[in-house]
């Protein structure tokens, strides 16, 4: 089905089969919808619609109507409310916002909107909606094609009409066609629950499908979602998990909890849970954690008995602060965690992640590969490899190794050598024979 389309597309609207409107339109381009991170950035708007106004109704996916009076006193007036508003959207949406006595005419205002901006309803909604098309009218889209097939183009033709002809040929929609051709709407804003929300996200260091990955990461986020002060002492309810994933949609998974969750550990044994039902079907690049529903009781009785493993990790944690302080607030210790202990290539076995869990450091792998440049010999073995700003001499090839992960969706092939060098001791040199690069691996 046809989502949305520019205003160049003759004769398409939204609703259609595609196939459809691919007839009308030849040499159409096709957009696939990202629902998911639709949905997840059009939330994100209304919080922060509901930062400026209280009473914010979603009408649609990118269609939310507010209410301003009484809000006047507090921005300095009408235009300073709107102004408001505009700014609270991000300005690569492009907001177009109508403002208007009825929310029927304040829509139709910022959908014909040419520009991102405000546009104001004249004070004859009636004539302003007139020249407008019976497509935008909130009613079923059989009852408008019939419109048009009347000759029922515009408002215009609609509100010339005697409602009792239009009550005949269309029913209940008729009359509604009517009065908002009119400009008369008495629908009233519906406020959506204002929701607290706790938010975190982070980038994997590598784009993985490894199940540890995804659970360190969430591990990692959730540390940080309950280290917040807001959630001291509180509880959530439900956890979203939304995951960017390579060459493949957005994932999420929305996870409800029957207890409210008190702290990190009780929240990531019940998503694990979930994630060993449900994965990803691709590698995962980016993760967003949302924590909502929440709340300031668990309904459970806490327990008597002193959590020792608790207590370590407080210990560890004042451990952490009281060396954070002494050399600048940077992150001292690490915790070392086997995400994919089985890949052949070292940095993704393992990664650390800061003890403190509010630090805003993400996970940061080990065993990174550096560039270095290398001579190479007669079998494209390495004989010299430059360290710094000397050349150092190899004496000979201890091991070698190759291994070539073809199926990925970005290639991954090296050819590794453990060398010795001529001063003593050996390093381990791989070349990537993508780009017959060379790499020393870091230990």
């Amino acid at each position: 089905m046809v989502a949305d389309c520019l205003p160049d597309c003759a004769g398409v609207t939204a609703g259609m089969t595609l196939e459809e409107a691919l007839s009308r339109n030849t040499g159409t381009i096709v957009l696939d919808a990202d629902e998911p991170t639709y949905q997840r950035a059009f939330r994100r708007v209304l919080a922060a619609l509901q930062g400026v106004s209280d009473r914010v109704e979603s009408v649609d996916l990118g269609i939310a109507c507010v209410r301003l009076d009484g809000l006047e006193r507090l921005y300095g007036g009408e235009d300073g409310t709107l102004h408001a508003l505009l700014n609270a959207v991000p300005a690569y949406l492009r907001p177009r916002i109508g403002a208007g006595d009825a929310k029927f005419p304040a829509f139709v205002a910022a959908r014909t909107s040419d520009a991102p901006g405000v546009t104001h309803v004249p004070p004859d909604a009636a004539a302003f909606l007139a020249p407008r098309s019976v497509d935008l009218l909130p009613v079923d889209q059989e009852a408008r094609d019939r419109m048009h097939r009347f000759g029922l183009h515009t408002m215009g033709d609609v509100a010339a009409m005697r409602p009792e002809s239009l009550i005949d040929q269309f029913g209940v929609a008729g009359r509604r066609a009517w009065e908002l051709s009119h400009g008369i709407d008495h629908d009233t804003v519906v406020p959506l629950p204002c929701e607290e929300a706790v938010v975190e996200h982070t980038s994997l260091p590598f784009a993985s499908a490894s199940a540890e990955w995804l659970l360190t990461a969430v591990d990692t986020l959730l540390k940080r979602a309950y280290a917040r002060p807001r959630m001291q002492g509180r509880y959530a309810g439900r956890v979203t998990l939304g995951c960017a994933l390579e060459r493949a949609a957005p994932w999420e998974r929305a996870i409800n909890f029957k207890l409210p969750a008190g702290n990190w550990e009780q929240a990531a044994a019940l998503v694990r849970r979930q994630l060993e039902r449900e994965f990803p079907v691709a590698p995962v690049e980016e993760v967003t954690l949302t924590l909502s529903g929440i709340t300031g009781e668990a309904g459970v009785q806490a327990g008597l008995l002193p959590d020792a493993r608790k207590d370590r990790d407080l210990r560890l944690l004042d451990a952490e602060r009281q060396i954070q302080a002494r050399i600048g607030g940077n992150h001292a210790l690490y915790r070392v965690v086997d995400v994919a202990p089985w890949h052949p290539a070292p940095e993704v076995r393992a990664v650390q992640v800061p003890i403190d869990p509010s630090g805003r450091d993400g996970m940061k792998p080990l065993a990174v590969p550096v560039p270095v440049a290398v001579r190479e010999g007669a079998h494209r073995e390495p004989v010299a490899v430059r360290l710094g700003d000397q050349w150092h001499a190899l004496t000979g090839v201890e091991d070698s190794w190759l291994f070539d992960l073809w199926w990925m969706p970005q290639p991954v092939s090296r050819a590794y050598f453990r060398v010795s060098r001529r001063e003593g001791g050996s390093i381990v040199l791989f070349q990537d024979r993508t780009d017959s690069s060379w790499y020393r691996q870091a230990s």
